[in-house]
C-alpha cells in the first residue's frame, strides 16, 4: 500500500490534517510527525511514496529539508504546504525545489488535502511508467543530430514559457479587485478563492500532464454528478495534436468556469469543445442557464467571485467573446497555436 509522510509542526495543523485523514476511505497508509529530523528518519526506514511539508520549519530550514528529502528518496513526490499570504514567495520555492504541488493551509475539506495527495500518486504512477518505457528502449536508442536539434528547440520552447508562466503569474498577484458594499466575511471568501486560483493556475500550467486524455478524465470525476443535476460534457473535433503547454492553459481555464459553476450553482450543464482553426484552436464552453438555482444568494459576493474568475482567465491574454443563446452563456476563448 502506498505511504505518505506528513510533517507539521503545528499542533492545531496538525490535529485539523489526522482528522481529515482519520474520517475517510483512503487507499494509503500515512504517518503524521511533527519534527524534519523526524521525517528523515521516516524518510530513512519506509519507502515513501508521497511527502508532505510547510516551506518553512524550525531547526531546519524548508528548502534545507526537501532538498534531503530528494537525495534520500529521489522517486518520492514532494507536496509543500503554504498559508495564504506566502503564494509568490511559494512560486519561487516550488521551483528551487522541485516540488509537484502545493497545499493551501488550514485545510477546510477532506479535499484541500487528499486531492493533491491522489494527483500525487497518479504523477508517481505515470514517472514509473515512463522510466520503464524508457529502460526498456534504452539500450536501442542512439542520438541522432536530427534528435539533438529537436531537444534543443525543446528547451528554447520551454525557456519562452517559463517567461509566460511568470509573466501571467506577476498579474494575478497584482490584480485589485476593489471591493464595496460586502463585509469582511465575503471578502475573506473572494480572497480565497482568488489564492484558490494562483494556486490553480501553478498545478495545472507549472505541473499539469499536457495530457487531452488525463485532464478530460480528471474534469468528469470532479464536475459530473447527473444525480445533484451537475453535467458535464467534453469532447474535440479530432484527434489534433496540442502542444502540452497549452493544454495545461486550457485544464486551467476550465478548472476555473467548471469551479465557479460548483461553487456558486445548485445544478448546471456545461458543454465543451474544443476544435481547431488555421491559427488557433477554439474553447466553446456553454452553460446550460434553465431552472436556475444560486448556492450563494448574495448577489454582491456571487459577481466578485465572477470578476475574480475573469481576472484568473484574462491574465492568459486570450481573446473571449462572450454569447447568450436560447437560456444559455456561452463563452468562445481563441487559444493561438
Amino acid at each position: 500500500m502506498s505511504f505518505v509522510l506528513i510533517v507539521e509542526p503545528e499542533e492545531v495543523n496538525a490535529e485539523r490534517i489526522r482528522a481529515i485523514l482519520e474520517s475517510v476511505d483512503k487507499n494509503f497508509e500515512y504517518q503524521l510527525v511533527d519534527s524534519a529530523e523526524k521525517a528523515l528518519d521516516v524518510i530513512g526506514e519506509i519507502r515513501t511514496d508521497v511527502f508532505i511539508a510547510d516551506m518553512q520549519m524550525p531547526v531546519i530550514t524548508g528548502a534545507e529539508l526537501f532538498s534531503m528529502v530528494e537525495m534520500m528518496s529521489p522517486d518520492t513526490i514532494r507536496i509543500v504546504m503554504t498559508d495564504a499570504g506566502r503564494i509568490s514567495e511559494t512560486v519561487n520555492f516550488m521551483n528551487e525545489c522541485r516540488t509537484f504541488k502545493i497545499i493551501i493551509k488550514p485545510c477546510r475539506v477532506a479535499d484541500d488535502l487528499l486531492g493533491p495527495i491522489e494527483a500525487a500518486f497518479a504523477y508517481k504512477q505515470q514517472l514509473e511508467h515512463a522510466a520503464k518505457l524508457e529502460k526498456e528502449a534504452e539500450d536501442q536508442r542512439l542520438i541522432t543530430d536530427k534528435e539533438h536539434t529537436v531537444k534543443k528547440r525543446t528547451w528554447s520552447e520551454r525557456v519562452g514559457e517559463s517567461k509566460r508562466t511568470e509573466d501571467v503569474l506577476a498579474g494575478l498577484l497584482k490584480a485589485n479587485l476593489s471591493y464595496s458594499g460586502i463585509d469582511s466575511e465575503m471578502i475573506e471568501r473572494v480572497e480565497r478563492w482568488y489564492q484558490w486560483m494562483v494556486s490553480e493556475y501553478i498545478n495545472n500550467v507549472l505541473n499539469g500532464p499536457g495530457d487531452y486524455e488525463m485532464i478530460s478524465m480528471a474534469l468528469i470525476s470532479t464536475c459530473h454528478n447527473p444525480d445533484q443535476q451537475c453535467v458535464y460534457e467534453m469532447r474535440r473535433t479530432n484527434d489534433m495534436d496540442i502542444a502540452p503547454q497549452r493544454l495545461n492553459e486550457i485544464a486551467y481555464i476550465l478548472t476555473l468556469l467548471t469551479g465557479i459553476c460548483k461553487d456558486l450553482l445548485r445544478g448546471y450543464h456545461i458543454s465543451v469543445l474544443l476544435e481547431p482553426t488555421e491559427k488557433a484552436y477554439i474553447l466553446r464552453t456553454r452553460f446550460g442557464m434553465n431552472n436556475l438555482s444560486f448556492r450563494i444568494r448574495n448577489e454582491k459576493l456571487r459577481n466578485y467571485l465572477v470578476k475574480a474568475t475573469k481576472i484568473g482567465i484574462d491574465a492568459l491574454g486570450y481573446k473571449i467573446v462572450r454569447l447568450e443563446k436560447e437560456n444559455a452563456v456561452i463563452l468562445n476563448i481563441a487559444i493561438p497555436k
